[in-house]
């Protein structure tokens, strides 16, 4: 590969991703302060840097995975920092979970000396980056991302451009919102089911199989296009059916402080006169309480 990529933070994501790029051909230069995580970037073939400001220069790609907003500042806005030594035509990859007003901070300083910075985070952890099975999510210079989207294939399985400088973020902060609450959900549940007599790995087997794995896509589509007229299950049976198991997890003492907040959003819907829209239409409650006019319902149809 011709283009010379710079890595900076080479910890348990950043060095597996850097042995990505040098397997696919790249030639990588390196660097972090823990002396571990140089060693070993060293040993799968990339070369080391003493500082940010000396693996960036010369560099056509940037790629940067940092363990927090603060350094990500430090690296490329800190005195000595990397966007003050790269070259005109440089492009930046910051893959690290951060702040938006940060990314856009630095796409703007970026702008000005000629290099793009695009933020890129990833979902997915080890397991997943380990079989180049992240899936990349982008904000910035479009050109740039469509010039150099090779370097993000060498470890991603998908990679969505999602628009201008810190959309990206947004979109990775949307994923662990969701995944996060869709996580302690299931923890949720499964507490409650294991205080009404059930085995916590036989309810996870079944739920593996349920439904509840594909929710997303057989109702995703249609929450996106805010259409409720596809009524597998009306609002107000949703609403019985969490009232009926926030009220036996009350019974037995288990505390459901997410199920009780989501019955509150069904609640809520039926208040917004879509007691016969499809369950889906739990999505307006969200938008109305974002300030977004929530749609009605008409003849037992969402509009």
């Amino acid at each position: 590969m011709s283009k010379k990529v710079a890595f900076l933070g080479l910890g348990k994501m950043g060095g597996l991703m850097a042995k990505h790029l040098l397997e696919a051909g790249y030639s990588v230069t390196g660097y972090d302060p823990v002396a571990k995580a140089m060693a070993t970037a060293k040993k799968n073939g990339a070369k080391a840097a003493k500082t940010p400001a000396a693996a960036v220069k010369g560099a056509d790609i940037v790629c940067s995975s940092l363990p927090t907003p603060a350094v990500v500042r430090d690296v490329y806005l800190g005195s000595g920092g990397a966007l003050k030594a790269l070259q005109h035509g440089a492009v930046i990859f910051e893959l690290s979970t951060s702040t938006v007003d940060l990314a856009r901070e630095i796409a703007a300083a970026g702008k000005k000396k000629g290099v793009a910075f695009l933020d890129a985070p990833v979902s997915g952890s080890i397991p997943h980056l380990a079989n180049k099975q992240v899936a990349a999510m982008v904000g910035g210079d479009r050109k740039a991302l469509k010039k150099n989207r090779d370097v993000l294939e060498a470890f991603c399985k998908s990679i969505t451009y999602m628009g201008p400088p810190g959309t990206g973020l947004i979109m990775k902060l949307v994923t662990n919102h969701i995944l996060y609450i869709h996580h302690a959900g299931i923890a949720e549940g499964v507490a409650f089911g294991m205080k009404g007599g059930l085995k916590a790995d036989k309810m996870v087997k079944f739920l593996q199989e349920s439904a509840v794995p594909n929710l997303l896509f057989y109702k995703g589509t249609e929450m996106a296009a805010r259409d409720y007229s596809n009524v597998i299950a009306p609002v107000e049976l949703s609403k019985k059916d969490l009232g009926l198991s926030v009220g036996e997890a009350n019974d037995l003492g288990v505390p459901v402080p997410l199920g009780v907040a989501a019955l509150q959003q069904y609640v809520t819907a039926i208040a917004l006169g879509l007691r016969q829209a499809d369950f889906n239409a739990v999505f307006e409650s969200y938008l109305n309480a974002a300030g977004e006019k929530p749609k009605r319902q008409s003849k037992g149809r969402s509009r």
